[in-house]
């Protein structure tokens, strides 16, 4: 009996650091509201279980997304351009998983050659997209918080351009057919996963699983 209830409360001690263990494994994976629609969680999740490593994706505002990253609060941040590399609590998987193109769009037939041709417009943008920051100096610049919203300011005369992704532009063309790209690609940029410095001994096995993934798809640099 003696020998049974050592062993028992062995186990019960054992337990606690194996579900420890187990919840440290899990990556928990901030994904900001701007990919809603996308393929981008799929993708990563194909990466995550190519690597053995166990992922938990949640969408939430972007800003906050990048934000609970920085603080910890989550260990990695779906796909962002590089600014983020100034971030001294993230880490980059240093291997380009989408190429994002910026564009111009609108309902009115105009078109635009460059951002500087629409200074004097009402232009809208989402709330914590790192490329809104291209027309912060624009004094007739709104930030809203989903691409339903920048799309109704078009369409009921509130903006006159919509600085957006053309991932945003494939995300509403079917429910508002009027809005049209109305530029060509005015900014390009390589989208890139980011760790939590926490988590940075995961950064070898992601960037051989994100290299593998991008073979089999043959994406273009």
């Amino acid at each position: 009996m003696k020998i049974w209830l050592l062993g028992l409360l062995s186990t019960l001690m054992i337990m606690p650091g194996i579900a420890l263990a187990q919840k440290d494994n899990l990556v928990k994976v901030a994904i900001g509201d701007i990919y809603k629609g996308s393929p981008l969680e799929a993708d990563l999740k194909n990466i995550y279980q190519a690597a053995g490593i166990e992922a938990d994706f949640t969408y939430l505002p972007n800003e906050r997304a990048i934000q609970s990253v920085i603080s910890g609060q989550y260990d990695a941040l779906g796909l962002r351009i590089d600014t983020l590399d100034k971030e001294e609590s993230l880490i980059r998987v240093n291997v380009p998983l989408q190429a994002m193109s910026v564009h111009l769009l609108s309902v009115n037939g105009d078109f635009y050659q460059s951002l500087d041709n629409v200074s004097d417009k009402t232009l809208v943008s989402i709330l914590g997209a790192r490329y809104s920051d291209m027309a912060k100096s624009y004094k007739k610049l709104h930030l809203v918080q989903s691409e339903q919203q920048a799309a109704l300011m078009l369409t009921k005369k509130r903006a006159d351009v919509w600085l957006a992704a053309y991932w945003s532009y494939l995300n509403i063309k079917d429910e508002f057919p009027d809005i049209k790209v109305a530029s060509p690609s005015i900014h390009k940029q390589y989208l890139y996963h980011y760790l939590n410095v926490s988590k940075s001994h995961l950064i070898e096995p992601l960037e051989v699983s994100a290299n593998a993934f991008n073979q089999a798809r043959s994406f273009d640099k």
